[in-house]
């Protein structure tokens, strides 16, 4: 597996950052706004494993430091606080905007037609949702990440029948507030394949354990976890009851996977996420966000948690072993 210093060091290279020092930053009239929906701890500190601590290797080596040319704010958690949080970084004049997640990216898109932004968001279709012309050219002033998840929604219905043979049902697990987008894709895959598609809603602060009790009890039937911006708890409870109902479980992210779901396929975030630095730096720079094509993440991560496995009594196939990047033992 690639190092993540390696990775970091690539993408720096590839776009001919220098070794610069803070009194050389280049940038020191320009400011990055950042807004995500759960904590961002100082990338001075113990910063956590979360999407700003992914970015922080590649925002300080280009010259920018945290509280003067990176303004970071958190939602916290509470959603409602986004819209507000937006307009303070619009009143400070940033030069561009790095948003995290569908509800963040949405609330961005409404709050200002202006100011460049540069979206991490793995759930919307950016053309469907009207954000983008076209992924090679946005045309408006949003550019960034974004997945095509109908190729990867296909992905894990494919693992899900290596992992449950004979598969008959899918439980969907989905967080309304990310949207539709990706539901429907993972809905169109399942249908595709033969699987019934069961839709599992769950919110922040809900009872998990309820959720998953009674789908354990029915046989061949597996369950993906949808992307969902609840913080890391939210994400431990819900791989926990998941497993303690007997349901195998599918995730998007290696964290989750981790913290206790069975398997998880989906972008290698430590080489994809910090593009999205690499954007704003460019839009600061002088680049438009209009013509500076939508990212797809090129490098994917299959990582199985064979502790689940066992709990669950499955038996993972050897073939499936052998394309893991990471076994967790």
């Amino acid at each position: 597996m690639i190092e993540r210093r390696a990775i970091i060091a690539g993408l720096l290279s590839a776009v001919g950052v220098p070794d610069i020092t803070r009194a050389q930053s280049p940038h020191a009239v320009h400011k990055i706004g950042y807004l995500q929906i759960t904590d961002v701890r100082s990338t001075t500190g113990a910063a956590d494993q979360g999407t700003a601590a992914i970015l922080a290797p590649v925002w300080q080596k280009l010259g920018y430091v945290e509280g003067e040319t990176i303004l970071a704010r958190s939602a916290q958690g509470d959603l409602t606080r986004i819209p507000a949080l937006l307009a303070e970084l619009i009143a400070m004049k940033v030069g561009v905007l790095i948003v995290v997640g569908a509800v963040t990216v949405k609330a961005a898109s409404q709050a200002t037609a202006t100011t460049p932004i540069v979206a991490i968001d793995l759930e919307t279709d950016p053309v469907r949702a009207g954000y983008a012309a076209s992924i090679a050219r946005p045309g408006g002033n949003i550019t960034g990440l974004f997945m095509d998840t109908a190729s990867l929604a296909e992905k894990w219905m494919e693992l899900l029948r290596e992992i449950v043979p004979g598969v008959e049902r899918v439980a969907l697990i989905w967080d309304p507030t990310t949207g539709s987008a990706q539901l429907d894709v993972a809905k169109a895959a399942a249908r595709s394949a033969g699987i019934e598609a069961v839709i599992v809603e769950v919110r922040a602060g809900q009872d998990y354990q309820e959720v998953f009790r009674n789908l354990g009890r029915q046989k061949r039937m597996g369950a993906i976890q949808l992307t969902t911006p609840v913080g890391n708890a939210a994400i431990s409870s819900i791989a926990m009851a998941a497993q303690k109902s007997g349901l195998p479980a599918i995730s998007f992210q290696k964290s989750n996977t981790q913290r206790g779901a069975l398997l998880s396929y989906g972008p290698d975030q430590w080489s994809y996420f910090p593009r999205a630095v690499v954007l704003a730096d460019r839009i600061l720079k002088g680049a438009k966000a209009a013509e500076l094509p939508i990212e797809r993440p090129t490098r994917f991560e299959l990582v199985i948690n064979m502790k689940t496995a066992k709990a669950l009594g499955l038996t993972i196939p050897p073939s499936l072993l052998a394309r893991a990047d990471e076994v967790i033992e």
